[in-house]
């Protein structure tokens, strides 16, 4: 997955995540820790919002790892003190 394929991903499950806030008044890192923590009984509801959010948390991850590896790769054929340009895709050849 590209990043650019990464950021869409994350926004449309950021879209899906937010029906589920607003339908229960909480946003998902708390759902998620009272999950984690045993404290909800299971819906279908909950279990669907359970596997967005998680599949979030990786896209997410992801997105890190390639944008450090992005970076880490700009730096090496910048120039020192020059500033970086965007994308940083397109910046490497």
């Amino acid at each position: 997955m590209t990043l650019n394929e990464l950021i869409q991903s994350i926004h449309a499950l950021e879209t899906r995540l937010q029906l589920f806030e607003e339908k229960y008044e909480l946003r998902s890192e708390d759902f998620y820790r009272l999950v984690q923590e045993g404290k909800l009984e299971q819906s279908a509801d909950f279990i669907e919002w359970l596997g967005l959010y998680e599949i979030k948390l990786k896209r997410e991850q992801k997105y890190a790892e390639l944008k450090a590896e992005l970076l880490s790769e700009a730096a090496k054929v910048a120039a020192p003190d020059s500033k970086l340009e965007l994308p940083l895709a397109k910046v490497i050849p």
